[in-house]
C-alpha cells in the first residue's frame, strides 16, 4: 500500500514539475485544470480503467511539456473521448468473484432493469422529438437522468453506476444504428450523458447506503431540484439562456489591403485543408457564387455534410445565402437570410463581418467575425464547443476567402 501511494505521489510531483518547466507562460487556470485532470486519473482507482487512466496521464504530461498548440487537441480528446471511454471501461469491468447464491437472481434483475431503462429512454426520446425539443437540455440532461433514476430503483446500490453507464452506452448505440443520429452528435453528447448518469446514480447510491429514510428523501429532493431546472433549458423562453454568440479571429496576411478587398468578392478556395475539429462531421463549404441584381448582392455558399450515419443516404447538401448589407473601405458585412444546410442542427447564422487594415504596403490585418444563434442546450456545455468551432471556421475563411 505504501509503495502504491509513493508511486501516485511521484506522478503528481512529475505533473507539477512538468507544468513549472514546460508552460511558464500559460494561464494559471489552464495549467491548474490540466494538472487536476492528470491527478484525477492518478487517484481514481475505478475497475477496468487502468489503460484509460494511463493514456490520460501520459497525454497530460505531454501537453505540459510540448508547445502550446499541442494543448488544444489534448483538451479536445479529454473532453470528447476520455469521459465516455472511462465510463464504458468502468461499466464493462468484471465484478469481483462472489460466493452468494442470490448473485444469479441479482444479475437477472440488473439485466431486466437495463432493458426497462433503455425502453423508457427510447419512449422519452420519441416524446421529445414529437414536441420538437431534440436540441434542448430535455434530451441531453433529461434522458440520462431518467435512465439513472430507473436503474437506481431497480438494482442494488453497488451496481447502480455501472448499470447506468451500460444503459447510456446502449442508448447511444441505438441512436447511431436505428435513430440515424450522426457520429458527431453522439460524440458531442456522450460525455454529458455519462456524467449525468454517473452523478445521479452515485449520489442516490450514497443516499441509500445511509439507511436513513429521512436522508434518502432529502438527498433525492436535492437531486431533483438540481436536475429538473437543468433539463428545462431551451424548453421554454423563460428557461432559455441567451443564444446570441459572436466569435472573431484575426490574422496578418501577406497582401495589400486593396488585394484583400478584391479577394473578398472573388471565388474562394475551399479546397484548403480544414482544421481537424471542423472535419469531424460539421458541414463544409464546397461551392460558392455571388449573385447580383438591381436591388441586392447575395453570396450563396453550398454546404455539404452532416450526413446520417449508417443510413445509406447521401450527405445532406444545402445553401447558406447571405445578403450584402454594408460595403465600405475596410469593412464588409453580410447578413444571413436563409440556410438549408445541416448546420442549422448546431447553430443559426446571423451575419459575417470582415474588417481589414493595412499594416504596411504588403501586409494587412484581417479580422473575421461570425455572429450566430447557438442551437444546442445546455449553454454551459455546448456553448464552448460551438464557439471553438466558429473560431476555427473564421480562421479557415480568412485563409480561403480573404487571401488573394
Amino acid at each position: 500500500m505504501a509503495t502504491k501511494i509513493q508511486i501516485k505521489g511521484s506522478i503528481v510531483v512529475a505533473l507539477i514539475a512538468a507544468a513549472l518547466v514546460g508552460r511558464p507562460g500559460s494561464p494559471l487556470w489552464l495549467t491548474l485544470g490540466v494538472i487536476a485532470f492528470g491527478g484525477f486519473n492518478v487517484f481514481l482507482d475505478a475497475p477496468g480503467t487502468v489503460w484509460i487512466r494511463a493514456l490520460a496521464i501520459g497525454g497530460t504530461l505531454a501537453s505540459l511539456v510540448l508547445p502550446n498548440w499541442f494543448l488544444g487537441p489534448v483538451a479536445l480528446i479529454a473532453w470528447l473521448v476520455w469521459v465516455p471511454a472511462f465510463a464504458v471501461a468502468w461499466a464493462l469491468a468484471p465484478d469481483p468473484p462472489r460466493h452468494d447464491p442470490g448473485e444469479a437472481t441479482r444479475a437477472r434483475i440488473a439485466l431486466a432493469t437495463l432493458i426497462v431503462a433503455v425502453a423508457i429512454g427510447a419512449i422519452a426520446y420519441r416524446v421529445i422529438v414529437w414536441h420538437n425539443l431534440q436540441q434542448t437540455a430535455a434530451l441531453f440532461i433529461g434522458i440520462p437522468a431518467v435512465l439513472a433514476i430507473v436503474v437506481v430503483f431497480g438494482v442494488s446500490p453497488d451496481s447502480a453506476p455501472g448499470v447506468a453507464c451500460k444503459a447510456v452506452t446502449i442508448g447511444l448505440l441505438v441512436s447511431l444504428l436505428f435513430l440515424w443520429e450522426g457520429m458527431l452528435c453522439v460524440l458531442m453528447s456522450a460525455p454529458l450523458f455519462y456524467a449525468i448518469a454517473i452523478a445521479i446514480s452515485y449520489s442516490m447510491r450514497k443516499a441509500r447506503d445511509a439507511n436513513d429514510s429521512g436522508m434518502i428523501t432529502l438527498r433525492s429532493c436535492v437531486i431533483l431540484l438540481a436536475i429538473v431546472p437543468m433539463s428545462l433549458e431551451g424548453v421554454t423562453e423563460f428557461t432559455t439562456v441567451n443564444r446570441e454568440e459572436s466569435v472573431a479571429a484575426s490574422q496578418i496576411v501577406a497582401a495589400s489591403s486593396d488585394a484583400v478587398e478584391r479577394a473578398l468578392f472573388e471565388a474562394p478556395r475551399f479546397d484548403r485543408v480544414r482544421p481537424l475539429y471542423l472535419s469531424a462531421g460539421f458541414p463544409s463549404p464546397v461551392a460558392t457564387r455571388i449573385e447580383h441584381d438591381s436591388e441586392e448582392t447575395r453570396w450563396v455558399i453550398q454546404m455539404r455534410g452532416g450526413e446520417m450515419l449508417l443510413t445509406g443516404m447521401e450527405p445532406r447538401t444545402g445553401d447558406l445565402t447571405l445578403r450584402l448589407e454594408e460595403a465600405r473601405p475596410g469593412l464588409v458585412r453580410w447578413r444571413a437570410i436563409s440556410d438549408t444546410s445541416h448546420m442549422t442542427h448546431f447553430l443559426v447564422w446571423r451575419e459575417i463581418v470582415v474588417q481589414w487594415q493595412a499594416v504596411d504596403a504588403s501586409t494587412t490585418k484581417v479580422t473575421w467575425t461570425l455572429r450566430y444563434f447557438r442551437g444546442l442546450d445546455p449553454a454551459w456545455y455546448f456553448g464552448p464547443m460551438e464557439r471553438y468551432a466558429a473560431r476555427l471556421a473564421a480562421g479557415y475563411l480568412i485563409d480561403s476567402v480573404a487571401i488573394p
